[in-house]
């Protein structure tokens, strides 16, 4: 990927190449992950066969083939012409949905869906208070963070998450509500304050993104 990523970097700098309007400014051609591969440009014919001839000389120097079921082209314009394996925003990237608009909230579901499913794995186990704070802090906020850092959260999406938090905390279950021992803002206060130490999500998500 290395070799791969100086050939990119390579194409991008020909004459008449032309990055990604999102990524003008940083010179970014490319994004690699793992086996995880974006390249970036502009859609006029010239960039793309640029990428296009760098992916193809790649291949052909590594013995690698293109495969076009696991491979999409996504378009930013609706008016650009439609490859027969063109892709449809969002997409997933790194377990998060990537797309050139704000998400919508239901958008978000995936995340839900994986915090319900994890306490669903602890149900049954009676862990005591303490062990539950514990898996709160540990393993349901780091779910949320990689989100927190990506993307702004609407607020419908920020209360069902503090929900499943709150009713695992008090009951150990996200589906059963019960009255609160403590208001939520007290417990996302320093301990020396009186909370427990969690972080304020809302706050935390606004820092995020202002970086």
């Amino acid at each position: 990927m290395e070799y791969f990523s100086r050939m990119l970097k390579l194409a991008s700098q020909q004459k008449g190449f032309r990055f990604h309007l999102k990524c003008e400014l940083q010179g970014i051609s490319h994004l690699a992950f793992v086996d995880d591969v974006l390249l970036l440009s502009r859609g006029d014919s010239y960039s793309v066969q640029c990428l296009l001839r760098q992916l193809s000389l790649f291949g052909q120097t590594s013995g690698l083939d293109i495969n076009p079921q696991k491979s999409s082209i996504f378009f930013w314009s609706r008016h650009c012409l439609k490859a027969s394996y063109s892709g449809n925003f969002p997409f997933t990237y790194l377990g998060v949905p990537l797309s050139p608009h704000r998400l919508l909230a239901s958008q978000f579901s995936p995340l839900l869906l994986d915090m319900k499913s994890s306490v669903q794995g602890w149900i049954g186990k009676y862990l005591i208070y303490a062990r539950r704070l514990e898996l709160l802090r540990s393993v349901l906020f780091g779910k949320v963070h990689f989100w927190l850092n990506s993307f702004p959260i609407p607020n419908i999406v920020m209360r069902n998450i503090i929900s499943i938090y709150r009713n695992f905390l008090w009951t150990g279950d996200v589906n059963r509500n019960s009255s609160a021992v403590v208001a939520w803002k007290t417990i996302c206060m320093p301990k020396t304050e009186g909370g427990l130490g969690l972080f304020d999500l809302k706050a935390r998500n606004r820092s995020f993104i202002g970086k």
